[in-house]
């Protein structure tokens, strides 16, 4: 039987900002409906490779194919239609989370409810009629994770999303990341909580210097970190 095409494949991936190498020779394939976690200690290059799955940046080197097609020829607007990201520390407009939430459902041209967001984020009702000025950073960061779930996207992408959470909103960050791949979206995560997701992740890849050193099973992962 044929396997079929990844969604994602790099080839030879290298990117160079401001005459400074990021990544060098990242070739990998994402497979649909998995969870794969980015992991390395910081500065290793992870985000810059994460941005690189919806074109927040485009590789100086190598070719990213998204289900067999060229990454760099698709038109950006419709490739973010369809893998979303959330990154690391997100911010959300100043008013009323109701309110807040109500604006962005209109620009994204999306049918869902303001209530299933906070629903999504596992946070009380009462969250809608706060501030947004007065959420906490783990609770922004649990509602731009319940909006980019909400939307019809094929793969998610998460830069760091436990950083800003205590023990119990990881719990239910956990439950929501649960639901998506429930769902057969695709997740590709950058995260040091790489304990936490021994249960939930497919594959890990680990990265030294912009350079994939360790690509397989989580704990080849976390074996990683104790010889980095």
């Amino acid at each position: 039987m044929t396997e079929p095409v990844p969604i994602f494949q790099l080839e030879n991936i290298g990117l160079v900002k401001g005459g400074t190498r990021i990544l060098s020779d990242i070739s990998l394939d994402v497979r649909k409906g998995e969870c794969l976690v980015l992991a390395g200690e910081n500065g290793s290059g992870k985000t810059s490779l994460l941005r690189l799955f919806n074109r927040l940046d485009d590789p100086t080197e190598g070719t990213i194919l998204f289900h067999g097609h060229a990454l760099r020829e698709m038109d950006v607007r419709e490739l973010r239609s369809r893998v979303g990201i959330v990154l690391q520390g997100p911010v959300l407009f100043d008013g009323q989370v109701r309110d807040v939430l109500s604006r962005i459902r209109t620009f994204l041209k999306q049918d869902w409810e303001v209530k299933d967001v906070v629903e999504a984020a596992g946070l009380p009702m009462k969250t809608l009629d706060r501030k947004t000025s007065d959420l906490s950073g783990g609770e922004v960061q649990l509602i731009s994770i319940g909006i980019v779930a909400l939307r019809n996207l094929e793969v998610v992408l998460l830069d760091e999303p436990a950083a800003a959470l205590s023990i119990t909103a990881i719990d239910r960050l956990e439950t929501l990341l649960c639901s998506l791949l429930e769902k057969g979206r695709t997740l590709i995560q950058v995260t040091h909580q790489v304990d936490r997701m021994v249960n939930l992740a497919d594959r890990g890849i680990f990265i030294e210097q912009g350079r994939v050193t360790v690509a397989g099973s989580m704990s080849a992962v976390i074996a990683a970190f104790g010889r980095s």
